[in-house]
């Protein structure tokens, strides 16, 4: 089964978090990380040139996972671990053969150390802080240092060879120790503040320049006291900048229970100081029809005996016998443990990225769990049909602003999908962008075509489209006397949600809503996504065929071969129209016949 990249990209975030290709053994291809999870996914997916192995990589997708993160840092860390986890075959792409940045200082190794950038191994003796999410956050953090504390960051060839001050030292930036400006003393001072200031104790920094002002002052060397504060206005410039997301504080364990198909999870964040240390999912074997209370209930307390939980647990729900289970728990841990289901402010943006993530780790499980029979016998367990359904054919309509528009037609049996009953369709000679007409023709044509092939008719209709589309595919049933194929339609909600859909009946003008994340909701959006998925791919050949043809191919004796030489000739169809014969004839290889039809076509006469 191909990837519906669209559908899929429709139920993605505007928000930072992981994401990973599966191929379709269902092994990870690709792990990326991304700031807006829609917009990156989209890129792949976006029909621009790419480089042949993103390409195949594209080619090679059958399914997708995401998981969101609080931050674009935090979603590069969780993208390494599961790279370093998974080995994904495609990953070279992204990391590049780069590893997280350091800063390094050379303690130990030159008597004034450079601070610098520095990534791979860290064979080299001295210090290093890091690593670090971001080279960028690196290089911001050097430059910052070098403006207020003026350590070196030149090389040691450089270092060593210098007669003079360098620039840096002319732009106010180094202390020049390479010809002895400064004291051995004050730069193991400014080595000081750098260190503090990059492992977060900029307030420590901020107090010891703050005293240093003050005695700088009291012995009334005022340019030296002015060099302080010029440092703490920069740190207090750079503290007011920073954003810190959660109290660093915070330690909690955020637990989400849910079900689906049959299928039961708890997903687990586990927060420490502040700090996201990752999801973990868990599927219990649960007996059927368990409510989900009694199942968290019994879940904490399997948790919770060998785990060294958090003082607070967040739940998404209220587990039975709260109270109870908290007395229960304490004791065991040896500590107060309270459980909170209506979180504020953190707790309650960690709570919703963990049910989101919860939610696509359980439709992912529900759906390799609940096969493809099961969700078929739903058609008459749930629709009320007096036998089950053996064919169901499912039509959709693509195109792009009126041009171009494909039909799709996708056959689904008790079996599965039958590709190779699928069928694309032209429509033509209907008003751009009129989907009723264009609904009622390839109802025509499919029809025709049942006739013709003797394929048998069958039991239904699936339309992707409301009671205007339906209408159409009845009129033409009517009008041919065809009483046994039942018609319906599928329509999304206001927001198009997956997972949200609705069938009309237009045997009593009604709509009903199977239940989400059902059996019979996950067949329906299977089956709607592959007629999108089918429709658009051949929409989306025609288009591209549009583009990449000229008005020259309709003469006579053009090729492309020919054509190409014409149009480079003149620097494109602007150039060519505003030729003239002779200009034309004037082409290697284009003789005058030949240069007499480009001509006509292109100037008919009135």
């Amino acid at each position: 089964m191909s990837f519906d990249a669209k559908s899929y990209i429709k139920t993605l975030p505007l928000a930072p978090g992981i994401y990973q290709m599966l191929d379709d053994q269902g092994d990870i291809i690709y792990v990326g990380k991304a700031r807006s999870l829609k917009k990156r996914v989209a890129s792949y997916f976006n029909g621009q040139a790419k480089d042949n192995k993103t390409m195949k990589l594209v080619q090679s997708v059958a399914s997708m996972h995401y998981l969101l993160t609080r931050s674009e840092s935090e979603a590069l860390i969780l993208e390494n671990q599961l790279i370093k986890k998974h080995t994904p075959k495609y990953n070279v792409l992204l990391k590049d053969g780069k590893s997280y940045p350091y800063i390094y200082a050379s303690v130990g190794q030159d008597e004034f150390p450079r601070i610098e950038f520095r990534r791979g191994s860290r064979k080299s003796k001295g210090r290093y802080f890091g690593p670090f999410p971001s080279a960028q956050s690196v290089r911001q953090t050097l430059h910052f240092l070098q403006k207020t504390f003026k350590v070196r960051q030149c090389n040691n060839s450089t270092y060593q060879n210098r007669s003079r001050p360098c620039l840096q030292h002319q732009i106010n930036r180094c202390t020049a120790p390479c010809v002895g400006m400064v004291s051995k003393k004050d730069y193991q001072q400014q080595l000081k503040h750098s260190f503090d200031f990059i492992q977060g104790h900029s307030d420590q920094v901020v107090k010891e320049l703050i005293n240093d002002m003050e005695v700088a002052a009291k012995v009334q060397q005022y340019e030296k006291a002015a060099e302080y504060r010029d440092q703490i206005q920069a740190i207090r410039l750079i503290q007011s900048k920073q954003f810190v997301e959660n109290d660093k504080q915070l330690n909690v364990d955020v637990l989400v229970a849910a079900k689906q198909a049959g299928v039961y999870i708890v997903t687990v964040a586990t927060v420490r100081n502040g700090q996201l240390l990752g999801y973990r999912n868990h599927f219990p074997s649960t007996p059927k029809e368990t409510a989900l209370p009694e199942f968290l209930h019994a879940f904490i307390g399997m948790y919770a005996e060998d785990k060294n939980l958090a003082k607070t647990l967040v739940c998404n729900i209220e587990p039975e016998d709260k109270a109870a289970l908290q007395s229960t728990i304490s004791q065991l841990m040896a500590y107060q443990v309270n459980i909170i289901c209506h979180p504020r402010g953190a707790k309650k943006k960690l709570l919703q990225l963990t049910q989101e993530n919860c939610q696509n780790a359980l439709s992912i499980k529900a759906n390799k769990y609940a096969t493809w029979q099961n969700k078929w016998h739903t058609w008459q367990s749930e629709m009320a049909l007096p036998k089950e359904p053996q064919r169901i054919e499912c039509f959709d309509i693509s195109h792009q602003m009126g041009e171009h528009t494909r039909a799709s037609c996708v056959v689904f049996t008790p079996q599965g999908a039958d590709k190779s009953a699928y069928r694309q369709y032209i429509i033509e000679n209907i008003t751009a962008g009129d989907d009723y007409a264009a609904m009622r023709q390839v109802i025509e044509k499919r029809l025709a075509s049942i006739e013709k092939h003797a394929l048998g008719r069958p039991e239904m209709f699936l339309i992707d489209g409301g009671k205007g589309q339906v209408n159409q595919a009845l009129a033409i049933l009517a009008e041919q006397n065809i009483d046994d194929i039942m018609v319906l339609g599928v329509t999304k909600d206001d927001q198009r949600t997956a997972g949200e859909e609705r069938l009309y009946l237009p045997q009593n003008n009604s709509f009903i809503k199977p239940e989400k994340h059902g059996l019979l909701s996950l067949m329906i959006q299977h089956i709607r996504d592959e007629a999108h998925r089918f429709a658009i791919s051949s929409h989306r050949k025609a288009f591209k065929k549009s583009r990449n043809t000229s008005s020259l191919d309709d003469i006579p004796g053009i090729g492309p071969k020919r054509r190409d030489t014409i149009l480079k000739h003149f620097g494109g169809m602007q150039g060519l129209q505003k030729a003239s014969l002779d200009d034309i004839k004037n082409i290697t290889g284009i003789s005058a016949q030949v240069a007499a039809l480009i001509f006509n076509h292109l100037h008919p006469k009135q």
